[in-house]
């Protein structure tokens, strides 16, 4: 069976269990792009979805309107809470990220964990575009990861680069532009820079943090002395945010 067979009957199985409760998650880099692909060809009402943090790169903007144009879909993007967002800002400022790695945690729950668990109330099963060779933190990805709620599918988890770059091409796949300037993983602007010869797909990503994993807790929640941080900080925006 070919990288594509398995990744489509990936698609049909959870389509098959899950049905009208299944979505598509990206945030449109070549993974995402091909699984939404992949997924609209299986079925093509299925909603395709982003969350849109305020601080994405235009250019990220640009590809899911040219997305919504190839598809003729409209993507939903799932917004933060702008009363989080502002209380965060006021007690810690806008790029409160380059300060602490629990800081960048808490604006990575309060710009995408929060949002997504939101919307994602009632949604059983979404697809993600996550490669296990992306990352040591991600080697071991299931296809199925039902750990939690809503059950997080994997299609592409064993795929290597060479495949997703021979479907994006035989497509004709929309690819977001930095890519040509060397981004290797794409996330918020300020968040993100370009790779270097020998660094694993996410080096790029809070490229200043040293010791941190590199994930926003959408895949794997931080432990230890940072979560414990990360919540009292979080406790005292939500209190800001809402009283």
């Amino acid at each position: 069976m070919t990288a594509i067979d398995s990744a489509r009957a990936i698609i049909e199985a959870a389509l098959s269990e899950f049905g009208g409760s299944l979505a598509v998650l990206t945030s449109f880099q070549r993974e995402g792009i091909v699984v939404a692909d992949l997924a609209l060809q299986a079925d093509p009402g299925i909603p395709v979805m982003t969350i849109d943090t305020g601080r994405l790169p235009e250019s990220t903007l640009k590809i899911i309107s040219s997305f919504e144009d190839r598809y003729g879909v409209a993507v939903e993007r799932i917004l933060p809470d702008p009363f989080e967002v502002n209380a965060m800002i006021e007690a810690h400022g806008r790029d409160l990220f380059y300060d602490d790695v629990a800081l960048r945690r808490l604006c990575c729950n309060v710009r995408k964990v929060r949002p997504l668990a939101r919307r994602m109330a009632g949604v059983e099963a979404y697809l993600t575009g996550i490669r296990r060779g992306q990352s040591d933190s991600r080697a071991n990805v299931e296809f199925f990861d039902r750990a939690g709620s809503p059950v997080k599918i994997s299609p592409l988890a064993d795929w290597l680069p060479a495949d997703v770059a021979s479907y994006t091409r035989e497509r004709g796949l929309p690819e977001h532009p930095l890519y040509a300037a060397g981004y290797t993983s794409i996330g918020c602007d300020p968040c993100t820079r370009a790779g270097v010869a020998g660094e694993d797909e996410r080096a790029g990503r809070w490229w200043w943090e040293n010791d941190a994993a590199k994930e926003c807790g959408l895949h794997f929640t931080a432990d230890g002395k940072t979560e414990r941080t990360v919540d009292v900080l979080l406790r005292d925006i939500l209190t800001k945010a809402h009283v």
